[in-house]
């Protein structure tokens, strides 16, 4: 055995993740919302980097138009005006609502402090879903009077608040609106499962009910509301705008970036002149150099961004020529990696260029993911998108005699009377990621 210490020279190659191409890889990544707030945490941090939003108003241009304007002219339209007031959207939210109701009983001190208790603890669709027996042990308050302060709760807007279940929540909606009925509570107690999977016969006959009677109670059950608190739902619309838009001018397709909502990024001149000026102070002016070599680098990385998106953007065009043409019918498969190819990219870059990135087309918004699709053998040895076929199954679905809903089998056999091969267990799986039930569940009953 060769114990001596000797040395070795050996080469090899590794990627060191500089800071700049962090930045670089997460900028490509973000979505457009992600980036506006990057830029304005940026701008807030660093002094260097100044910020103007194309949608500014330019307040020194506004004002100069009424220097000179007189107002004995001027007709005031009340409509029109613009104030804080009109801009000020007044949200209620579902508890505040409720405790708003609650002041209307005239209860005891203690009842308040119990019912208003019991609101906190509803959950954001109006259920009660915390033990009852924490409640009562927290507050030290007896069975009787918690029963008490929940029925009070329960009666209260929106209809069927405060339940603890889902037959709860059905069977106080029906007890506020005086429909007393035994079959149809018991058919709330205990066949909202068979409802759920389209066992109408089932329910008719354990009730011995025809079917127009079994019906009409189902249709009543259908026509209640299962989360009672979604009214009051406190998230907030997500409003997208698309990174690129394409249009038709000329009998040609253009794709060009959605500049409206950008912002223009500058490097702030005072600072330049204090970096260039010799008699500044030193570490003042290192601390302007690292701040200027960060902005010029955001600066770069979002010059980037938009260039990587457009020409993503771009080949999509072109493989996807038939999509704008006709429509999502007619989308072809792709693979991120064809895209890479034809660029010359990193398939990981162009994963990150095309995340949460949108693009405006004559058929409507889409995402770009939405154009990479796997491919599948048709028949004719066509290549399809699973996306295409996807929309076949849609198709033959809507058509289907909803009396008589075709089954996945025979879905199969319409697919292949259009030259598209797929297993069972293909449509199947496509179907459940439509959302599209089983053929049991989307059978329709008619009342003769």
């Amino acid at each position: 055995m060769n114990l001596n210490n000797n040395i070795e020279l050996i080469q090899s190659q590794k990627l060191v993740m500089t800071a700049q191409l962090k930045q670089s890889l997460s900028i490509l990544n973000m979505s457009s919302l992600e980036l506006e707030e990057e830029i304005r945490k940026e701008s807030q941090e660093n002094p260097l980097l100044e910020v103007e939003n194309n949608g500014d108003i330019h307040w020194e241009e506004y004002f100069k138009k009424f220097e000179n304007r007189s107002y004995s002219n001027i007709n005031y339209d009340s409509d029109k005006e613009l104030s804080l007031e009109n801009l000020v959207k007044n949200e209620c939210s579902l508890y505040d609502y409720i405790k708003m109701q609650l002041g209307l009983y005239n209860l005891e001190t203690e009842e308040i402090k119990i019912c208003e208790y019991i609101v906190d603890c509803l959950d954001k669709d109006g259920y009660l879903d915390i033990d009852e027996k924490y409640i009562i042990k927290e507050l030290d308050i007896n069975h009787d009077l918690f029963l008490k302060c929940l029925n009070k709760i329960q009666r209260l807007e929106p209809n069927g608040i405060g339940a603890r279940n889902l037959s709860e929540c059905l069977l106080i909606q029906i007890k506020n609106k005086d429909i007393k009925d035994v079959i149809l509570e018991s058919i709330i107690k205990e066949d909202l499962d068979d409802i759920g999977k389209n066992k109408i016969k089932q329910i008719s006959k354990k009730y011995n009910l025809s079917m127009e009677e079994c019906l009409k109670y189902i249709d009543i059950i259908r026509s209640l509301e299962p989360n009672p608190g979604r009214f009051f739902s406190n998230e907030k619309s997500i409003y997208i705008q698309p990174d690129v838009i394409v249009r038709k001018i000329n009998n040609e397709f253009i794709v060009y970036m959605n500049e409206v909502e950008n912002f223009n990024l500058s490097i702030n001149n005072y600072y330049k002149s204090i970096l260039i000026n010799p008699s500044s102070d030193k570490n003042t002016k290192e601390f302007i150099k690292n701040k200027l070599n960060y902005a010029a680098s955001l600066i770069k990385n979002i010059e980037t961004r938009k260039s990587t998106i457009l020409k993503i953007a771009e080949v999509i065009l072109k493989e996807q020529e038939e999509f704008f043409l006709k429509g999502p019918k007619y989308i072809k498969p792709m693979k991120l990696k064809d895209i890479a190819s034809e660029l010359g990219y990193h398939e990981s870059t162009i994963s990150r260029g095309v995340n949460s990135k949108y693009m405006l087309t004559p058929f409507g918004l889409f995402e770009f993911k939405y154009f990479f699709t796997t491919s599948i053998q048709s028949e004719s040895e066509e290549e399809m998108s699973s996306r295409k076929i996807k929309n076949l199954i849609k198709d033959i679905i809507n058509e289907e005699n909803k009396l008589k809903p075709l089954s996945d089998d025979n879905i199969c056999k319409e697919l292949k009377n259009k030259g598209v091969i797929l297993a069972r267990r293909t449509i199947a799986k496509y179907r459940e990621e439509m959302g599209i039930p089983s053929s049991s569940k989307r059978k329709q009953f008619v009342v003769k």
